[in-house]
């Protein structure tokens, strides 16, 4: 109790005491009642400001500790620019020039061995953009594109297997978007289906159109997300992935509201779903 609804409590108290000395006197007793209904209603008022003193004081600890993290982040991102990308580009322009120039001499074991170095340092490649595209604040770069294409054109950049079907609306929608920003996002939702249903199984991708807001749904069929995840699932730096960085679907959801829309994720099966403006 504060130390005003301590002061309140004891102004009460007394009140009642009082209406006890004033019976009979139905004047001073009506005067006093009036007094007692405005210090019931100050006090709900109190209430009032109190829990949304309380709420605002936990929103400005979560916006402090998000920029906290954000400053963690942009030395991270500067650190893993500086000191992985040019290393992690000659080791995989070198593996390319070791597989062209002497591919007919290497056995299929020597082969595979040069295709997981590939990969992960294709994986690091991946962490750093993570970061960098959720650092980055650019302003968005408006252009009309067909949603096919811009969904298409994600897909081209992933990496997937033959067991993978992808199945892609057949409705044709324009809209007014950051085509680089929303191909980003739709990568990374798109391929972390893929890693949910572990290279096996279909993803459904539909879309529809309703006063002026595009609607596109991600469906995968693994076995979806942990209850206790999906409140956090798009938080800056949480993952629970080995190698993960935490900011992929951070940045989709920061990347879909920047373009004034939303970005949601619901079980049964696990759907992600994107609300868009057609134009902007």
């Amino acid at each position: 109790m504060t130390l005003d609804d301590k002061k309140l409590s004891t102004s009460l108290d007394s009140m009642r005491q009082l209406e006890q000395e004033l019976k009979g006197n139905y004047h001073a007793l009506n005067e006093l009642r009036q007094l007692q209904m405005l210090f019931e209603s100050y006090s709900e008022k109190l209430s009032e400001k109190t829990n949304q003193l309380e709420k605002s004081n936990k929103e400005l600890q979560k916006q402090t500790q998000r920029a906290e993290n954000l400053a963690k982040i942009g030395e991270l991102a500067s650190s893993l620019t500086h000191n992985l990308r040019n290393p992690l580009g000659v080791i995989t322009s070198t593996v390319k020039i070791i597989e062209v120039t002497s591919k007919d001499s290497l056995d299929e074991k020597t082969l595979s061995r040069l295709s997981r170095i590939t990969n992960s340092a294709n994986n690091m490649f991946q962490q750093i953009e993570d970061v960098l595209n959720f650092v980055r604040k650019k302003p968005l770069d408006i252009e009309k594109v067909s949603l096919l294409t811009l969904l298409q054109s994600s897909i081209n950049n992933i990496e997937t297997t033959e067991r993978v079907t992808i199945h892609l609306p057949d409705n044709e929608i324009l809209l007014e978007c950051d085509f680089s920003k929303l191909t980003v996002v739709f990568m990374n939702l798109i391929t972390n289906s893929i890693q949910a249903i572990e290279n096996t199984g279909d993803i459904h991708i539909r879309t529809t159109e309703d006063s002026g807001t595009v609607t596109i749904e991600i469906e995968d069929s693994g076995p979806g997300i942990p209850s206790e995840l999906l409140p956090k699932i798009f938080d800056s730096l949480f993952t629970t992935k080995a190698t993960g960085t935490g900011l992929g679907l951070a940045y989709c959801k920061s990347t879909a509201e920047q373009h004034n829309g939303t970005l949601t994720v619901k079980n049964n099966p696990t759907t992600f779903t994107i609300k868009l403006p057609t134009k902007l």
